[in-house]
């Protein structure tokens, strides 16, 4: 009867498992159809796996790491200092308020519940099963893709590198990379050599999708696959990392300062340059929540937009605010401030010295998602999206295994 009992329970967290990452990869196509739109499925997900969290916890406690209580005072200070910016900036509105706190909130939401929902062998149980995935998605959207390209039956008029974008079945080209890139990593969890051609397919659906992000991070990707085949089962340390990151920046810091920094132009630029503007006004606090760069900033249309007279850039403006909210880091300055920004840094250091003590495929699965998501920060609401839950979900199951090598 135990035995019996065990299986359904497997099979319960399996089906939980598989259609929460059905759910959140595909939410931009079911809210992209106006029926369904108003579902909101970002938002309803989480708000389950919140309540997921309080009943599993009162049914049967898990502890945390030391680690993730850190984590949790980190973020709760980085809430008070947007309150208290708000009190500084007297930009108010309760709505707006807890809207943003919730935004930020989403991503962490998805960690625990992944770490606190299952026992502590349920991700490598799940392996062959993500891999089988991997195949299928990857499988059908190349089918797509070929079909589009010769009959468009999701036609494009943006051209990048030359070739005309494909976004296939999603609102946004962006969302067809992250997505295939997610089942690639699937694919990498065992036996790579006899994913090749779905490896392949998958690299040829980012190529068209034309995202520079997802060209980057096939390449750090397949590194990684290079690094796991010749040193097996050895840990990848962070440390490895720090040369080819100060070499990447140094090769393209003049990229970096033109989009990022000082040109007058770039839409990312403006809220960089805006954002350190605010901080130093509003220091050390920064202007609080729905005040900068957030969705609830834009809906609201803060005061601050006028005062830094952003109407007068195309994409800023009440009636087009469509690059308003296009960096995560930068809403991130201006919100919480330098004190606000040194937290949410250190809780990314926090979480790379966790992936730093795994080994093997999982430490090599979380931290090419790590750094996927550490990198989207810098170029849009990565963490507040569907894909960003998707991201720290995956992260806090895998790091709810006790042994750290697969």
């Amino acid at each position: 009867m135990e035995k019996i009992q065990k299986q359904s329970n497997y099979k319960s967290a399996s089906f939980l498992f598989f259609t929460i990452i059905t759910l959140v990869l595909f939410s931009p196509v079911v809210e992209n159809i106006p029926v369904l739109a108003a579902l909101n499925m970002d938002n309803l997900i989480t708000f389950l796996c919140l309540i997921g969290i309080i009943l599993f916890q009162l049914k049967q406690p898990k502890a945390l790491m030391g680690q993730e209580y850190f984590i949790v005072a980190l973020l709760l200070i980085i809430i008070c200092l947007g309150i208290l910016g708000n009190m500084v900036s007297g930009i108010h509105g309760m709505q707006f308020i807890l809207l943003d706190v919730w935004s930020i909130s989403k991503c962490f939401v998805a960690y625990f519940f992944g770490r606190l929902a299952f026992r502590s062998s349920f991700f490598s149980s799940q392996i062959d099963r993500l891999v089988l995935y991997g195949k299928w998605v990857i499988g059908i959207l190349f089918i797509l893709l070929l079909i589009n390209l010769v009959y468009p039956i999701w036609p494009s008029t943006e051209i990048r590198y030359g070739i005309t974008t494909q976004y296939l079945i999603f609102p946004h080209a962006t969302y067809l990379s992250a997505t295939v890139f997610f089942c690639m990593l699937f694919l990498g969890l065992k036996n790579v050599r006899y994913n090749i051609p779905f490896l392949m397919m998958g690299s040829l659906l980012i190529f068209f999708a034309a995202r520079n992000k997802g060209l980057i991070f096939i390449a750090i990707y397949f590194f990684m696959l290079l690094f796991q085949h010749y040193a097996k089962k050895k840990s990848f340390k962070i440390s490895y990392l720090i040369l080819p990151v100060v070499t990447l920046i140094v090769s393209f810091w003049e990229v970096i300062d033109t989009r990022l920094l000082s040109s007058t132009t770039s839409a990312r630029s403006l809220l960089y340059q805006a954002s350190f503007k605010i901080a130093d006004m509003y220091a050390p606090f920064g202007a609080g929540f729905a005040s900068f760069g957030s969705g609830s900033s834009v809906k609201n249309y803060s005061s601050l937009y006028d005062m830094l007279r952003f109407y007068d850039y195309y994409g800023f403006t009440r009636d087009n605010p469509q690059y308003l909210n296009d960096s995560f880091i930068a809403m991130f300055i201006a919100q919480f401030g330098y004190i606000g920004t040194a937290c949410f840094a250190a809780i990314l250091v926090v979480f790379l010295l966790m992936i730093n003590r795994r080994s093997g495929r999982i430490q090599a699965f979380t931290l090419v998602l790590f750094l996927y998501a550490v990198t989207s920060l810098f170029t849009e609401l990565y963490i507040t999206t569907s894909l960003g839950i998707l991201t720290f979900f995956l992260i806090g199951t895998a790091f709810g295994e006790k042994q750290s090598q697969i």
